[in-house]
C-alpha cells in the first residue's frame, strides 16, 4: 500500500519484513523499474525489501513499469465534456455490478478505505479486495481501453509480468515472493495461476506470521529515512541520492525552502549527524558541500555557508544529472540569500541571475523556476 505503510497501525514496514521472514523466498520480486534500481528512491516498502534481500543472500529482481506523461494525460482529460460522459458510463457499470456492490456495503468506497488506512495485510492480499480491484479496472477498461485514464492496465501489467516470467525462467523450483501494490496482484494471480509448473501460494497459509528482528540498515531507513544497504555505493551519485533522501524531510519538505522559518530546530538538529555520515562516506561530494551550506545558513551562520559554497564553486559540473535541478538552482538561489543577508547586495543579485540562468539551461518549467528566483534580483532577501 506504498505510502500509507508509514501510518497504517495494521500494515507497517515490520509487516514486510515479517512477511519475508515467514515465507522465506530464495527470490524477491520487487515493484521498482530496472532503470531505477539501487539508483533513484523508490517506493519505500520496496526497498526495505530489496534490503532484506540483499542482508538475507535473497535475489531481488526490479520488475515495474509503467508509461511515462499518463498522469498529465488524466487531468487533461478530465476537463473534458467526453470524460463526464464516460464517467457516467462507469458509474452505471459499478452500481450493476453484485462484487463491487458488495464490498462497498461492508467497506465503503475504496476511497475511504485508503482515507481510513486501517485495513491489514490479511485484507490488501485476501480475496475481497482482489475481486473489487479486478472488476473495478474490468469496467474501467471497458469504457477506456488500455489507456492513460488507467494507467495502461493492461500494457503496464504485461510488462511487469515479462520481467516476473524472467526471474521465474532463471530460478526454477526456487521460492519466489512478488512484492506489488494492491491494484496489481489479482492481475498475477490468475495469470500465474494458469502455469502448470508454477504453484501460487495463498497468502492464508502462510499465516500466523514470524515476528522478524529488523536490522539495523532497515531500521535505520525506517526511522531516519537513509536507505543505506539498498544502493550501489560503488557509483558515487548513488551515495549523494541515497544521503540527500535522508534529508529531504527534515530540511527540503514542503514549503520549507521556499519559507526556512518552518523548519523546526529539531530537524535541523536530526540533520547533522546525517550530513557527518556523508562526510566520513564521501567528503568530496559537492552535494555534501550544498547540504552543508544550507544547515550553515538555517542556523544564521551566513558567512559560513558562503564560504562553503564557494569552495564548490567551479565542481558543480560533478552534481549528479537527477540532481541538477534542485541543487545547481538552489545553490545560486541560497547563496544570494546569504549575500543579501550580510549586505552584499551586489553579489546577490549576481547570484539570483546566475539561478535564472541555470533554470534556463536546465530547460525547468517557467512557473517552477520562477517560484525558485522570483524577484529576488528587485527585491532583496530578508
Amino acid at each position: 500500500i506504498h505510502g500509507s505503510h508509514e501510518s497504517n497501525p495494521n500494515y507497517t514496514h515490520q509487516d514486510i519484513v515479517n512477511i519475508l521472514g515467514t515465507y522465506n523466498p530464495d527470490v524477491i520480486c520487487v515493484e521498482i523499474p530496472p532503470s531505477y534500481f539501487r539508483k533513484r528512491s523508490y517506493l519505500k516498502e520496496m526497498m526495505i525489501a530489496s534490503i532484506y534481500g540483499f542482508e538475507n543472500n535473497k535475489k531481488v529482481y526490479p520488475i515495474d513499469w509503467w508509461a511515462s506523461g499518463d498522469r498529465k494525460e488524466q487531468k487533461k482529460f478530465r476537463a473534458s465534456e467526453e470524460y463526464k460522459i464516460k464517467e457516467k458510463r462507469i458509474e452505471d457499470l459499478v452500481k450493476a455490478d453484485t462484487i463491487i456492490q458488495k464490498f462497498k456495503q461492508k467497506y465503503g468506497s475504496w476511497g475511504n478505505v485508503w482515507k481510513e488506512n486501517n485495513r491489514g495485510y490479511d485484507f490488501y492480499n485476501g480475496k475481497e479486495c482482489n475481486n473489487f480491484v479486478k472488476q473495478m479496472y474490468k469496467i474501467s477498461m471497458s469504457v477506456y481501453g488500455d489507456s492513460f485514464m488507467n494507467l495502461h492496465y493492461e500494457s503496464r501489467n504485461s510488462k511487469m509480468l515479462e520481467l516476473i516470467d524472467s526471474a521465474i525462467i532463471a530460478n526454477k523450483g526456487k521460492r519466489i515472493v512478488v512484492l506489488t501494490g494492491c491494484e496489481h496482484k489479482h492481475y498475477f494471480n490468475i495469470a500465474l495461476s494458469k502455469r502448470k509448473k508454477i504453484k501460487v501460494i495463498d497468502f492464508e497459509s502462510i499465516l500466523p506470521l514470524k515476528e522478524i528482528q529488523i536490522s539495523p540498515n532497515i531500521n535505520n531507513f525506517i526511522e531516519r529515512n537513509l536507505a543505506k544497504g539498498y544502493y550501489d555505493t560503488a557509483d558515487s551519485s548513488a551515495i549523494d541520492i541515497m544521503y540527500q533522501g535522508a534529508l529531504i524531510p527534515l530540511i527540503h519538505g514542503l514549503g520549507m525552502d521556499d519559507n526556512p522559518t518552518i523548519i523546526p530546530a529539531e530537524n535541523i538538529k536530526k540533520a547533522k549527524p546525517i550530513l557527518q555520515e556523508w562526510e566520513q562516506e564521501y567528503s568530496k561530494s559537492v552535494c555534501l558541500q550544498f547540504e552543508k551550506a544550507w544547515v550553515e545558513f538555517l542556523e544564521k551562520d551566513y558567512a559560513q555557508a558562503i564560504i562553503t559554497l564557494q569552495s564548490v564553486s567551479e565542481r558543480l559540473y560533478e552534481i549528479p544529472q537527477r540532481l541538477q535541478w534542485f541543487v545547481k538552482t538552489f545553490y545560486y538561489r541560497n547563496l544570494g540569500f546569504c549575500y543579501d543577508l550580510t549586505d552584499q547586495r551586489k553579489k546577490a543579485i549576481l547570484a539570483y541571475k546566475k539561478c535564472k540562468e541555470t533554470c534556463k539551461e536546465l530547460k525547468l518549467n517557467e512557473n517552477f523556476a520562477k517560484s525558485i528566483y522570483k524577484e529576488y534580483e528587485l527585491k532583496p532577501y530578508k
